[in-house]
């Protein structure tokens, strides 16, 4: 009996290429898979970068974008009403003490004046006819040639013609200072800020013709949100930088906050005093005002770059150096900080968490730790492996 490689010698050449050619076609598909397998399997090994979390800080700042303002505007108008003929300022106008602003027509209070001052003169007259007769009645009485009611009528003439004389130089300082009123003018140094009546409209007393910002004392208005609201205090600093000039800054000091939102922002109006005003500082301004406050339960502070979600929970990856691996890791997040995002649980000081390319990522998975520093990383002062 032969084997069979005796039968296979015993083949024809021809037989044995085809035989061989079969078995080939038979085995390459599989040699094919087998290695389709084993590229499947291999896993390459990911470079990322990463940062250690550090101790979080007891106090962080809450910035704010606001306005400088003066701290006191007001609305000045004439003390009498009239018409309006001339007016010397416009807004903007740098205006002192004592400057003229506008001018009413006068011709009706210097009428006034006059009639006052013929009152005065009047009652003036009158007063000396009833001081003679008073006079006459006093030497009189004496010698019996008048009664005593006569002397006591004559006093009473004299007394009621002083008080009229003394109404009348009222009523005329009165009408000299109505006249005086005729012409608006600045009561302490201020800019315009703006103007509200024009040469021929008819104001009453009292309505505003400007708006005059005091030049003596800038601040800072800015809007505070209810939730921080209650962080902040009278009395407690802030640093205040301007947004044409970021690298010009003035310390201040909080002068007020508001007793009440306001309806339609829902925020709180903050005043804030500014230590030393820059003369670049103008009315109108845009500024960013910080302040620090105290944490009592301070989170841990992560770069942007680092949170990723899964099934709509954030997560991070948290890098494991003996294993060279990443780990998945559940955070809850606390709001969104200058430098970051805070962490409020999930993670704890020294911590090697993944800082950019968390996408890519999955739990367990082989990484190559970098030795690059993230810039986002290096904003918050953390270091990285």
């Amino acid at each position: 009996m032969l084997s069979l490689n005796d039968d296979y010698e015993n083949l024809s050449l021809h037989t044995r290429l085809h035989i061989s050619g079969l078995v080939t076609l038979f085995l390459l598909p599989l040699a094919l898979a087998a290695c389709g397998e084993k590229q499947e399997t291999a896993q390459p090994v990911r470079p990322v970068k990463t940062f250690v979390v550090q101790a979080p800080s007891a106090e962080r700042t809450l910035t704010y974008s606001g306005v400088i303002a003066p701290r006191i505007e007001s609305q000045l108008g004439f003390r009498v009403a009239g018409k309006i003929v001339e007016r010397f300022v416009n807004v903007g106008d740098q205006l002192k003490a004592g400057q003229k602003i506008a001018r009413l027509d006068e011709v009706d209070l210097k009428l006034a004046e006059n009639s006052a001052r013929a009152s005065v003169q009047s009652a003036k007259a009158r007063v000396d006819v009833a001081k003679d007769a008073f006079d006459r009645a006093a030497y009189l009485l004496p010698k019996g040639f008048i009664a005593k009611a006569v002397y006591d009528q004559r006093k009473l003439e004299y007394d009621a013609a002083t008080a009229a004389y003394t109404s009348a130089k009222d009523q005329l300082d009165q009408a000299a200072n109505a006249a005086s009123y005729a012409l608006l003018v600045a009561d302490k140094d201020g800019v315009v800020t703006a103007v509200r009546a024009e040469p021929g409209q008819v104001v009453s007393a009292g309505q505003a013709v400007i708006s005059l910002a005091l030049a003596d004392a800038i601040e800072v208005a800015a809007a505070v949100p209810e939730n921080e609201i209650a962080r902040l205090r009278v009395g407690e600093g802030a640093r205040i930088a301007l947004w044409a000039a970021p690298d010009m800054s003035s310390d201040g000091r909080i002068r007020e906050i508001a007793s009440a939102a306001d309806t339609a922002s829902r925020t709180y109006a903050v005043r804030v005093t500014i230590a030393r005003p820059t003369p670049e500082m103008r009315l109108g301004m845009t500024t960013s005002v910080a302040f620090r406050v105290k944490e009592a339960m301070p989170p841990v502070i992560v770069p942007l770059t680092a949170l990723t979600e899964d099934d709509g929970k954030p997560i991070v990856y948290v890098a494991d150096k003996e294993r060279e691996m990443v780990v998945r890791r559940d955070v809850t997040l606390g709001g969104v900080a200058e430098d970051g995002v805070r962490i409020k649980s999930g993670l704890v000081p020294g911590e090697v968490v993944v800082s950019g390319g968390v996408q890519f990522l999955k739990d367990g998975m082989k990484v190559r730790i970098s030795q690059d520093i993230s810039p986002n990383v290096a904003a918050h002062g953390s270091r990285t492996y």
